[in-house]
């Protein structure tokens, strides 16, 4: 009953929510506000106001700037909530029993980590994701990318790196640290629109900061300030959550 009473509880307060949600245009609806009057503005207005060709980063980041924050919130808040799930002890019964794996692989083959060429990968491999996620970050207002995608890529080399050269300790970082470099990169988000704010704007009116540049170029540099704390975001928050499996693995690896 303690597992079911939340899971009722939750159940209820949903459908509430939902249930009340009445003024909410149906989906698919020609004729709702969002198909009829904000698309169109949009489409006519995003190049010009926010300096940025690319009409998707100019909803995410400038027009729904509020909507983004949260999302990159959300994300570190997962982060923070998948460390401290994998960082409890397990009960014995539902310990990863990793010995098993350790006996049987010799009948199995080397693993994956012992067949790459690990000079290749730190030499050339690593290198082009990083430069491409770097491209791909300070180009999301003219192309496609943004900080989610660059973020990713980022944490997709920090995985790599584990996975191919496990023993190597230089360019690791432990779950607190990499817990703590997700709020700094949503604290980058939230510290981009208090300085629209000082600038005598509202929260994330770019225009406003307190640069010495033309207000169109001001929208850029805001716009490129949240993508870089929305990256740091996404890319530590995986490294956290790959973290938090690899040391409950290594913790169970000596169960009998």
């Amino acid at each position: 009953m303690k597992k079911v009473l939340p899971l009722i509880l939750i159940l209820v307060c949903l459908g509430a929510a939902f249930w009340s949600f009445d003024f909410l245009p149906e989906i698919g609806d020609a004729g709702s506000k969002p198909n009829t009057h904000t698309t169109d503005y949009y489409i006519e207005h995003a190049t010009t106001e926010t300096n940025s060709p690319n009409m998707v980063t100019s909803v995410i980041v400038d027009y729904r700037a509020f909507d983004t924050m949260y999302e990159t919130t959300v994300m570190f808040i997962a982060g923070v909530a998948a460390l401290l799930i994998l960082s409890s002890s397990p009960n014995r019964k539902n310990r990863i029993r990793t010995h098993h794996v350790r006996k049987n692989r010799e009948h199995r083959g080397a693993p994956v980590y012992r067949t790459v060429n690990k000079e290749v990968v730190i030499t050339i491999v690593k290198p082009l994701i990083l430069l491409y996620a770097i491209y791909v970050l300070f180009h999301g207002e003219v192309s496609l990318g943004g900080g989610f995608q660059a973020g990713a890529l980022m944490g997709m080399t920090y995985i790599l790196d584990a996975m191919v050269i496990p023993e190597r300790e230089g360019f690791r970082l432990s779950k607190e640290n990499s817990a703590a470099l997700g709020g700094v990169g949503t604290f980058i988000y939230v510290l981009t629109g208090i300085l629209c704010m000082v600038g005598g704007g509202v929260f994330l009116e770019y225009k406003k900061l307190p640069l010495p540049v033309e207000v169109l170029e001001k929208h850029s540099v805001g716009m490129l300030l949240v993508e870089i704390g929305v990256a740091i975001c996404v890319m530590a928050t995986i490294i956290t959550i790959l973290n938090a499996i690899m040391e409950r693995v290594h913790f169970d690896d000596d169960t009998n």
